[in-house]
């Protein structure tokens, strides 16, 4: 049995992410940084810096529990809290950082928490010889954000440094403090804001392939931008007195123009930390939504305009809690429509010192995580000129080919920026392979047959491919066409070089041919929750009773998305079981809030 040191009434961020585990356990919420140690060192003085860290951050050996019907933060002894182990991980000089990061996809990426038991820092010795260790800091959201590792790593390596040189290691703890907020009056703004920007806000058009049923949060490779291009971003930065963040976020910005996006909502990572707080590890970062303004035709100075505005919001409004900003704009779902696309870019505290004396350190902080408050996290990384940046995503929203796509446009944008381009140079993406082979059901406009229709591989959306000299390109609200794997209006292209379109949407894919997701318009219905109807009706379908099935919004005491679904057999199925099967496949947010059986007569 533990010792509770006392406890507290945990906050908001925290019950968020205790939520998160204990209702989608596929989800592991955590993530990890190493660093690397050339020299002999013992494990007892490895250990006694953990120990350490511990006991100086009361949040990092904290359990959540729930007490009486309400989740408390309870404090352990640091030794009780620890968790430390060691294994033989041998691998040749300069391939360090490559192998440890193959055996923690392996052991410790996607483990589940618990977080009644388990404090939210685990300590993993790996050995790769007699003179060679890495130590793999495993962390979990609930009791840790982007800039502890920062703190953890500094404080670990003062500890190390101080038992290797036969100090005591006994920091005094530092109690978490409150998490700085917004006065009153910026929070009742800002939920003002939202009530009224929410309303007209639509889901923002970003690559799509993913894999329906598969909600773990996976990282796509980093990607480096060209350092010239970095360069001429931050000359002109420099000229527009801005900073090269905020060209960044205009490259940004200028993307998802090209995909066909006016009034995108962006969610920015904000350390709300302040000089009473910003030495304790623990939740100081607030997810931020901001509303953008964007333009398919832009001058460097209307770009730069566009993202500066984005910051006044995060600057006015970062210390809104986002759990509180959310419950202030009830049946809407900001949730969800704010956290579809987040950015991240922690900077390391200033005069930060990893140094440990009698040994060459190498610190890892650019590593995966599984965090899911985001969709999509566009993480940047800078030693400038130098920039790398990675997508993490939901694998049921995009694939592997998606993710590195979104980073090869987001290169284009910035070497767009930096050359001063008033338009996006990515590609229009066309499916003009025929369809071989025998099979599908004939796909046709203006009384032709234009292509032909393959539903091999459902839930996923069926393929569309072209028949002999007719093309697919998928269109945007204002007609443009759009790049690979962004949904649009599906138009068709004549032999005769006419062009229609066909009425229904759907995207490029990365194999070049369509997928058609349904009808050109009411493809999501947003009420408290955002519903794609295309997706429900494909899941839907894959019951083997069902044979019709059809998503509306109707309203009653209250607007509600209703499935209604026909079929024919000897026992139809009942709400309950129809729930169920969607749920194999999407997750219950995504659900509609009422399912109607009708059998055919």
């Amino acid at each position: 049995m533990t010792t509770v040191l006392y406890e507290r009434l945990a906050d908001a961020g925290q019950y968020a992410l205790w939520a998160e585990a204990e209702i989608d356990p596929s989800i592991s919420g955590g993530g990890y940084f190493v660093g690397t140690f050339h020299g002999a060192v013992a494990r007892s003085a490895l250990e006694s810096a953990a120990l350490a860290v511990l006991h100086r951050h009361e949040p990092l050996r904290s359990v959540l529990r729930l007490v009486e019907g309400q989740l408390r933060q309870c404090v352990l002894p640091a030794q009780e809290a620890l968790s430390f182990d060691d294994s033989e991980l041998p691998c040749a000089r300069g391939d360090e950082r490559a192998t440890v990061r193959a055996w923690t996809e392996q052991h410790v990426r996607h483990r589940r928490w618990d977080l009644s038991t388990e404090a939210p820092l685990r300590f993993h010795l790996l050995r790769h010889d007699t003179a060679r260790c890495s130590v793999v800091f495993a962390v979990h959201h609930a009791g840790f954000d982007g800039r502890s590792k920062f703190l953890v790593a500094r404080d670990f390596a003062a500890h190390l440094a101080a038992v290797r040189a036969g100090r005591a290691a006994r920091p005094t703890p530092l109690t978490a403090p409150a998490t700085p907020v917004a006065p009153p009056e910026v929070a009742e703004e800002a939920r003002a804001f939202w009530r009224r920007t929410v309303e007209t806000a639509e889901p923002m058009a970003l690559p799509e392939g993913g894999r329906p049923g598969r909600r773990r949060i996976t990282s796509s490779p980093t990607v480096e931008l060209d350092p010239a291009a970095v360069t001429a971003l931050r000359d002109t930065a420099r000229t527009l007195r801005v900073s090269t963040f905020t060209m960044l976020l205009a490259a940004l910005i200028r993307q998802l123009a090209a995909y066909g996006n006016s009034s995108p909502l962006l969610a920015l990572a904000s350390d709300v930390s302040d000089e009473t707080t910003r030495d304790v590890a623990g939740l100081q970062i607030n997810v931020v939504p901001v509303a953008v303004e964007a333009a398919r035709t832009a001058s460097t100075e209307d770009s730069v305009a566009a993202a500066r505005a984005a910051l006044s919001q995060l600057a006015r409004y970062r210390r809104v809690p986002f759990v509180d900003l959310v419950a202030g704009v009830p049946g809407r779902p900001l949730a969800r429509l704010g956290t579809e696309l987040g950015l991240s870019f922690p900077r390391p505290p200033a005069g930060l010192d990893l140094d440990v004396p009698g040994l060459r350190t190498a610190w890892d902080f650019f590593t995966p995580n599984t965090s899911a408050t985001l969709a999509r996290t566009l993480q940047i990384r800078a030693d400038w000129p130098e920039c790398r940046v990675r997508l993490d995503h939901r694998e049921n929203l995009m694939g592997a080919e998606e993710a590195e796509q979104f980073l090869t446009d987001f290169r284009t944008a910035v070497a767009d920026l930096a050359a001063d381009r008033t338009t996006s140079s990515l590609a229009t993406a066309v499916a003009d392979r025929p369809a071989t082979g025998t099979g599908g059901a004939p796909y046709s406009c203006a009384g032709t047959r234009v292509g032909t229709v393959l539903d091999d591989d459902p839930p996923h959306p069926p393929r569309l491919l072209p028949a002999d000299g007719h093309a697919f390109t998928a269109h945007g609200p204002s007609g443009q066409p759009l790049p690979r794997s962004i949904a649009g209006a599906v138009h068709v292209r004549f032999p005769d070089g006419r062009t229609l379109p066909t009425g229904d949407s759907g995207y490029i894919a990365a194999d070049g041919g369509v997928r058609l997701l349904g009808p050109a318009h009411g493809r999501w219905i947003c009420t408290r929750n955002l519903i794609d109807t295309s997706a429900v009706r494909r899941v839907a379908l894959t019951h083997p009773w069902v044979t019709g099935a059809e998503v509306r919004l109707e309203k009653g005491r209250s607007e509600s998305a209703v499935l209604t679904v026909t079929g024919s057999g000897p026992r139809p199925p009942g709400v309950r079981e129809l729930r169920a099967h969607l749920r194999t496949w999407l997750h219950g947010s995504e659900l509609p809030g009422r399912i109607r059986v009708e059998p055919a007569d």
